[in-house]
Formats: C-alpha cells, structure tokens, sequence
C-alpha cells in the first residue's frame, strides 16, 4: 500500500531561533482579543514581534491583519540578514469547540504551507489555541491532516517528488509537556492517514481482501493479536447474514479480529466496523446511478476501527480492546440475496429482508452477534455510515449516538467527543421505534414496517438486538466520514472521523 511520508514534529523553540534556524514560514497565530485598533495588547505578543523584527505590528497597524477567525496576512522580515515570510493566522474570537477550532488551524496552516511550498513551518502566537499542549496536539493533527494526498497512481514524476515532500514544523513559547503532546498526536496522525488512504481507495483497489491484508499487516507489525476469517470459514461459523450480502461479489468476504490485550488492563471495549468495500444497494439497485457515486466509503466504519486500535495500543493505554471488521461487498448477480429472503445470523435469530440496500445491518447483525458471545466485551461501541436518513437529521456536521443497556455510556462517548473535537448528538431510542423492527415471518425486518420514518433510530434498533444486552453505542458516521463539513476537518473527501472518539473512549473506559 502506498502511504505518505509523516509532517515531523520538531522540538519546541524560541520565535527568534525559529526565524534563524533554516524555517521556510513562520506562522503567527493571533486571536482578535490580542489586537486593539491595530496595537499589540500584551508584552508576550509585542516581545514576539520584536523578535520577528516588527513583521506582526507592520501589518496590524495598517488593518491589514485583525485576527478574524482563519485571516491571514503575508510579510517579509528580516533578523540578522536572514529573509523570511511570516504568516499570521487569525484564532477569532470564538472560544467554543476549542479542539476542533485548533485542528482548523493546523488545516490552514497546511495551506499556507503548500502555498509557499514550505518544507519546514515554525509556529508560535499568543492566541489561546496554543495555551496547552491538548490543543497544540489538534493543531500538530490538523497540519498533518491538511498535507494529506491521496497518491494517484497516474501522477508525474514532478507531482510524485512534489508529493514525497514533508513539512517539518516547530512550536515556540510552550510548555514543557509538549514534546508528548508532539509524539501523541504523531501516532494519532499516522492512524488517521492510513484510515483515510483506505476511504479514498477506489473499490477496485481496496477490496475487502485488500483491507484485511494492509490493515493484518499493521497490526501484527505493531504486535496485536489478528484472526483473518474468508467467506469459507464464515460459513461454516453460521455468519448466515454476512454471507448473505457478499453473494453476489466476486470478491470474497473478510472478517477481521485484531487484539490488543495489556497485562494491566481491568476492563475491555470492542469496536465494531462496518465494511463496505462497494455497496450498489444489490436488487434494490441505488438509482439514479449518481446515488452510487461515494459508496466506497461504505467501509469507512472498519477502517476507524482497524486504524485505532493501532493507536491505542502504541498509546499503550491500560484497556483490553478488540477491532472487530466485517468486510464485504454489495453487489448483483446470480448469487446475490433477494428482496422477501429470509437469514440465519450468528446468534440465531432471523431477518427477513425487505430492502437488499439496507444492507450494512445486516452484516453488522453477525458482527456484533459474534462480538457479544464470543469476545465478551465490557461495551460494545460499533462506528458504521448506516443511513441517509442520519444526514437528513444532522447534515454534514455531526455523527449521531444511540446509546443502550448502559446509564452512562452516552455521557462517556459525550465527553470524548468534546474532548476531540468530533461532533457526536444523541439520537433518540425509544421502544415504540423498537417495535418497528419486530418482524412477522422472521424474528425482525431489516428496514421499519413504516416507510421513511425514523430512518437512523431504526437501524440503531434492530442492531441492538444483536448485542445481548452488554453496554452497546452505535455510532451513525454517514455525514461525516466524507464530505465532513465540520470545524476541524478537510472538505469533498475523507475526513478519519472517528479514529480521534474511539481512542478518546478507550482512554475514558480504561479509568471510568
């Protein structure tokens, strides 16, 4: 698999040592309270523009640059003979969402970066996204994430060397803990890429065999337990509903078990994905044929989950946690599953099908099924783009949670989520949704018996009848796998939403 070189994170120094220490920019990250009409309110921000040899006051004192949220403004400055560009970046006024707001940063930082075509970038200021190292780790991610290509493979020679290149950056003016704030945010960057190579994969690359074969790689290479299971052995297992769905693919179906098992752990968490390598919506073919456009990131619930346990355990967090992905495709032929078919899941239970496109709970059934019995995990988190209907309801802008069979589950992955900076909104779960899903020939349906209504509580509830009642949240990443129009994630492709909450909840399960 090809992946990219890593933005380097170097150590922290002073402003004056950034300028004289071969730095291509220097960026400036300045909130509009550090201004007044254009004059520098405090001594940290007027002793960093005395070492930047007055660049920031030349630009302030004109308007030029008021801090407004992600301004930008351009000088040249000299000290000790040495030219350098330096950036301001402005931080707003706007103190909500602090890490998501950092990461933005780090986002437009990366822009400037390829602006100038800077291979090295220091970064200092006094705005408040820099006042910890829990942000300046956002801001180090977002940097990472905003020099993000995917590597086509008809590149030119030049757009291939352009594409090698790395950004090394500095901090200046922080705490000392920095330095692990730093090497943190590298092993959570180094996940959320390789998440976000296998979304933007084109399905003929990333098949489920593919993911399975990368991501069993990583994981034994950063000594996780892996079980790999084909659609042979699946069968014989009685995954009844997986196979189901994969018949109609001439790529076999995979499932993916990776263990991270610390000798200091006292609880366990499993995180379960949804893996659809391609899903054209099988005999309820997705029409027009534009509503297929986008489905490779069908899978993007088991590339989360895949790529972080990875980070968990080189965060070495003190939680015994399992990646559990079910990898396959949805696809039309002879052999493909059929509208009124009826399915045997792995814990027995039955479902009878009524939209061949509702399909990813339905593979889930038998991932989760196998996870509660077989794995016997404390909770059971599941990340999978369930349903449109989760972007009627939230848009672009956030995932939506349904929590179950726990009175504190949903505060936890709350939490996590402002801790992050990844936008989750609790979904409601009420049981007369429940009763939708009870079927009549087969124990449930695999879509409501009410057209339309309620479309992503629906799915959440016929999903927790596979969990056997174990602390269990679903997490719905529709709107926001790709096209994340939130604050602190890249537009038009794939975002890695998620990577960031699951190791945030694994951190919060491991002492809660």
């Amino acid at each position: 698999m090809t992946t990219l070189p890593p933005v380097k994170p170097v150590s922290t120094a002073t402003a004056s040592t950034l300028v004289n220490q071969s730095a291509d920019v220097v960026v400036v990250v300045i909130d509009e309270a550090d201004l007044d009409q254009g004059k520098l309110k405090n001594n940290d921000l007027q002793n960093l523009d005395t070492q930047l040899g007055g660049a920031i006051s030349a630009l302030t004192t004109l308007k030029d640059f008021e801090g407004k949220w992600l301004s930008t403004a351009v000088t040249l400055c000299s000290v000790n003979t040495v030219g350098k560009r330096v950036v301001l970046v402005g931080g707003g006024k706007k103190l909500d969402e602090k890490p998501a707001r950092a990461r933005q940063i780090g986002l437009k930082i990366a822009e400037e970066c390829a602006r100038f075509k800077a291979g090295k970038v220091g970064i200092c200021g006094t705005s408040a996204f820099l006042a910890s190292g829990e942000l300046v780790t956002q801001m180090a991610l977002g940097l990472r994430m905003g020099n993000y290509k995917y590597p086509n493979s008809n590149l030119t020679a030049e757009a291939r060397k352009e594409l090698e290149t790395h950004v090394e950056f500095k901090f200046s003016g922080l705490q000392a803990n920095v330095e692990l704030h730093l090497k943190q945010s590298a092993i959570v960057a180094d996940s959320i890429e390789t998440c976000r190579l296998l979304q933007d994969a084109p399905p003929n690359v990333a098949t489920p065999a593919y993911v399975a074969n990368v991501m069993s790689e990583k994981a034994r290479a950063a000594g996780l337990s892996v079980q790999v299971y084909g659609g042979e052995k699946l069968r014989q297992m009685g995954f009844g509903a997986m196979m189901a769905v994969s018949g109609g693919s001439a790529n076999d179906a995979q499932f993916v078990v990776i263990e991270y098992a610390p000798t200091n752990a006292k609880k366990s968490v499993a995180f379960v994905g949804k893996g659809l390598t391609m899903d054209t919506g099988g005999y309820s073919l997705k029409t027009p044929s534009t509503h297929q456009v986008g489905m490779k990131y069908d899978m993007s619930g088991a590339a989360v989950v895949l790529n972080a346990v990875i980070a968990i355990s080189k965060l070495q967090l003190p939680i015994r946690v399992f990646a559990v992905a079910a990898l396959c495709e949805n696809m039309v032929d002879a052999h493909a599953y059929r509208v009124g078919d009826v399915l045997t899941t792995y814990n027995g239970k039955t479902i009878e099908v009524l939209n061949t496109d509702a399909e990813g709970r339905i593979v889930l059934s038998d991932a989760l099924a196998y996870t509660a019995k077989d794995l016997k995990p404390d909770t059971i988190i599941e990340f999978s783009t369930l349903t449109g209907a989760m972007i009627s309801a939230l848009g672009h802008l956030g995932a939506g949670i349904f929590s179950f069979n726990s009175d504190t589950l949903e505060k936890t992955v709350l939490n996590a989520s402002q801790q992050v900076g990844e936008r989750v909104w609790p979904m409601p779960t009420w049981d007369e949704i429940g009763e939708d899903v009870k079927g009549t020939i087969a124990d449930v349906n695999n879509i409501g018996a009410t057209a339309g209504a309620a479309g992503s509580s629906v799915g959440a509830m016929f999903l927790k009848e596979f969990v056997e009642n174990k602390p269990y949240c679903h997490v719905d990443i529709a709107g926001v796998a790709n096209g994340n129009m939130s604050v602190g994630f890249p537009r038009k492709i794939s975002s890695g939403y998620g990577v960031q909450l699951s190791i945030e909840i694994a951190r919060a399960l491991s002492v809660g």
